[in-house]
């Protein structure tokens, strides 16, 4: 990795390693390029700003491996391209590309070597804080530490100092702190300053861990109650929900109940006043409330709270160990936005995406407008793509929050996810924090064997890896399986069972995928559960309307009981699942804007809907409690129409075993869970969710009681 990816790869290969340094580090702000081109090249070297763009003033050489070499290059930002035989080609191991001139380009950002700077060298999670190891880098070989200063949240803290080796003392109340370190070397240069956030938690967090919360802010609650007149409001205009309601909820204890330990707050930029008309025609109906027209940069829309309320809603989320996320807004402005005006060459306004002759979503993914007043943002604009990861980067600084949901990635050029990754890695990571950055990138599903969907897998999965996203919604799961095998009921058990594995599969190994039953941009999962074809009356095309015949509450329990099946399978599965909010109880709603009616507390909820909240609460703590069951390998037990059996398995031993069944009898299920999970024969396993223990065989069977339209989770 190049440019801002040299502090990340630093950082992961220091991360966890003791070794000591067998002499002084000197700092190298070399451009380092390695490249393994098919077949034998007659010439191949680097073409930059730094050799004319002379690429034989570039050369490259064999090292026995690849084709390397090492440049010199003065501080500050530097474009470059890998030519063979006159054929260009970017840094496989960079991550960070511009456009210029109409050409993608490498782009290294070289520091200035003169100045002597900090690197980890190794971190260790033990007693509840981190215990890091510091080196220096110095500007030459002659110039070791000279001093040192430790800051923890602003207020010195000791460090011990061996030679060029720095340890501080991070110990520090449960939470988020952020390590600052300065000082000077034996020639009076001062060190660059070295920051960093980290955790301090009785139990180390995992984004692999998460379960994570979806809020729609306005849709969410207020600092004032929300009367009956309120609710009907048109359900296109602003509902009132604000970040001091949010705070109020997360500090009554609601979230830790549901076992989620990750917040994913929608847009919190400043949007334009009035309603707006949607891309399907009509009057003027749709108010900003959603947050995705933003028409400032760096500003928290006051109809939603101020600066103050976003720090205090972060500090009390992180004081009970719990993540946020905001909301990313990667591909439009809306017409307002303050960058419009002064730098019109950033924006394209071409065509509306599916409306206009030759603008489908498809055919033109990169440079469509979602509606005639989103102008969509040009990332091969290089001042544009500066700006706006700029932009990103700040609300991290600001408020502290812990990473991006990044909206619509595939109608971005590819660099800009992997541009804002770099920044994120290198501005944020240098201590080992992990900050998480999960994708939307809309694909479907066909049901038909392989390859029918390797290019809804393969899209997807070519913006997740260490470079990029560390993850993304599992769109083809969500279409598979979640409404139909859950709340349409027209594939069992044994497709879910396979469409899962076959995702696995699919998705590269170091990807966090977010399996979900139900988002801000599809149907209520109970609504569809309700109008599933039974009758007339249930036609199942009322779920998707939006303005008129639209869906209603249940009128009997049905749906609630497919949506408890569907939890139980969800909060199962490997990945960070999602919860819509609201499907904790049982929301229902159609299309857009229907789907997004404002949550309700406890006391507001109908005897379904508390059932179904109790329930998934049960699903939660089991989640929160059984950590097989949140990062242990998925191990595929049984599987008929109706029921599904499954183990996760942790290395050391740890398991747990999730069955759900949709049959409303019974099921009893034998399944060998000596080899597959490690479980003894003897070994006791007592359900989570209630229900009698269960004891493994002396051949390893485990015989498996699921109650009617239930689930159990049997774990030691």
């Amino acid at each position: 990795m190049r440019a801002a990816g040299l502090a990340l790869l630093a950082l992961l290969a220091g991360c966890g390693e003791e070794a000591r340094e067998t002499g002084p580090r000197v700092r190298d702000c070399r451009l380092h390029v390695r490249f393994a081109p098919a077949g034998q090249p007659g010439d191949i070297g680097i073409s930059s700003d730094f050799n004319g763009f002379d690429a034989s003033r570039g050369a490259l050489r064999w090292d026995g491996e690849a084709f390397s070499g090492a440049f010199e290059v003065a501080p500050g930002r530097h474009l470059y391209r890998v030519e063979v035989d006159g054929r260009p080609f970017l840094d496989p191991d960079n991550p960070v590309s511009l456009w210029e001139a109409g050409a993608e380009w490498s782009v290294f950002d070289a520091p200035d070597c003169a100045r002597p700077a900090f690197t980890l060298a190794g971190i260790e999670h033990a007693d509840g804080a981190p215990s890091a190891r510091l080196v220096l880098e110095r500007a030459d070989a002659q110039s070791g530490l000279a001093t040192v200063q430790a800051f923890v949240d602003d207020a010195p803290v000791a460090a011990e100092v061996d030679g060029d080796e720095v340890r501080p003392e991070l110990r520090a109340a449960p939470g988020k702190h952020h390590l600052r370190l300065e000082g000077t070397d034996a020639a009076g240069r001062p060190v660059e300053t070295f920051t960093a956030p980290y955790w301090a938690e009785a139990e180390r967090f995992r984004w692999e861990d998460a379960v994570i919360y979806q809020v729609v802010l306005d849709r969410f609650a207020r600092t004032t109650p929300f009367t009956p007149a309120d609710r009907l409001r048109p359900p296109g205009e602003r509902q009132g929900g604000d970040l001091r309601g949010l705070l109020g909820v997360l500090e009554s204890g609601y979230f830790e109940t549901l076992g989620v330990d990750a917040l994913w707050i929608s847009p919190l930029n400043t949007n334009p006043e009035g309603l707006w008309t949607g891309v399907e025609g009509g009057p003027p109906r749709y108010s900003s409330y959603h947050g995705y027209w933003p028409i400032a940069p760096r500003a928290v829309d006051p109809r939603l709270g101020t600066d103050a309320d976003v720090e205090a809603l972060v500090q009390a989320a992180h004081a009970r160990g719990i993540r946020v996320l905001l909301d990313l807004i990667n591909n439009q402005v809306h017409e307002q936005h303050e960058y419009v005006g002064p730098h019109p060459d950033w924006f394209r306004t071409a065509c509306v995406c599916g409306l206009d002759p030759g603008c489908g979503w498809s055919e033109r993914p990169l440079d469509c407008l979602f509606a005639p007043y989103l102008p969509d943002i040009n990332w091969r604009v290089a001042g544009a793509e500066q700006q706006f990861i700029s932009d990103a980067v700040w609300w991290i600084e600001t408020f502290g929050v812990d990473g991006f949901r990044v909206d619509a990635v595939k109608h971005v050029e590819e660099a800009a996810t992997r541009n804002l990754a770099a920044a994120v890695r290198e501005g944020f990571e240098p201590a080992g924090t992990r900050y998480f950055l999960m994708g939307e990138t809309a694909m479907g599903w066909s049901d038909c064997p392989d390859p029918c969907n390797d290019e809804n897998y393969g899209t997807i999965s070519k913006y997740v890896g260490p470079l990029n996203l560390d993850g993304q919604f599992d769109f083809v799961l969500y279409h598979a399986v979640s409404y139909n095998t859950f709340a349409y009921g027209n594939k069992g058990m044994l497709h879910a069972a396979y469409w899962l594995e076959h995702g696995l599969e699919k998705w590269p190994d170091d990807a966090v995928m977010t399996p979900y039953i139900g988002s801000h941009d599809t149907p209520r999962f109970v609504s569809l559960a309700d109008y599933r074809g039974q009758d007339g009356a249930h036609d199942p095309g009322v779920a998707h309307s939006q303005w008129d015949n639209v869906a209603e509450a249940p009128g009997d329990p049905e749906p609630y009981r497919r949506a408890r099946i569907g939890m139980a399978w969800l909060l199962g599965l490997p990945g960070a699942p999602l919860l819509y909010y609201g499907d904790e109880y049982g929301q229902w709603g159609g299309a857009d804007p229907n789907n997004r009616q404002m949550w309700r507390s406890e006391d507001a909820l109908n005897p379904d809907e508390s059932q179904t909240l109790d329930f998934v609460r049960q699903l939660g703590a089991a989640r929160s409690n059984i950590p097989a069951l949140r990062v242990g390998t998925y191990v595929a037990l049984d599987a008929t129409e109706d029921s599904i059996v499954f183990g996760r398995h942790l290395a050391g031993g740890e398991s747990a075993v999730v069955a759900v069944t949709r049959a409303d009898q019974a099921q009893q299920l034998s399944v060998n869970v000596s080899e597959s999970l490690g479980l003894a024969p003897g070994t006791v396993l007592a359900d989570a969710l209630g229900g009698p223990d269960a004891t493994v065989s002396v051949v390893g069977n485990l015989i498996v009681n699921i109650p009617p339209s239930g689930a159990v989770i049997l774990a030691p």
